[in-house]
């Protein structure tokens, strides 16, 4: 994904979770998706709130670890 698109991602991520990295709920995303434009308002959000359980479950070093190797 381009640059643009991780920030169009991170703000909807923001807004559907404030207070997490939007990077590492990114990640867990794409773990699922090799793109989220096709995704709906509803799966987005959906998907958005497993990562969150990924992460409570897996911690923030292994997230920042999936972040980063997506390149975000």
């Amino acid at each position: 994904p381009r640059k643009g698109e991780h920030q169009m991602y991170q703000q909807l991520i923001q807004e559907l979770a404030p207070g997490r990295d939007a990077r590492h709920i990114e990640a867990f995303m794409r773990l699922e998706y090799g793109t989220l434009d096709h995704l709906s308002r509803a799966t987005f959000a959906r998907e958005v709130r497993m990562a969150e359980a990924c992460i409570d479950e897996g911690g923030e070093d292994m997230a920042e670890g999936l972040a980063k190797s997506y390149g975000l």
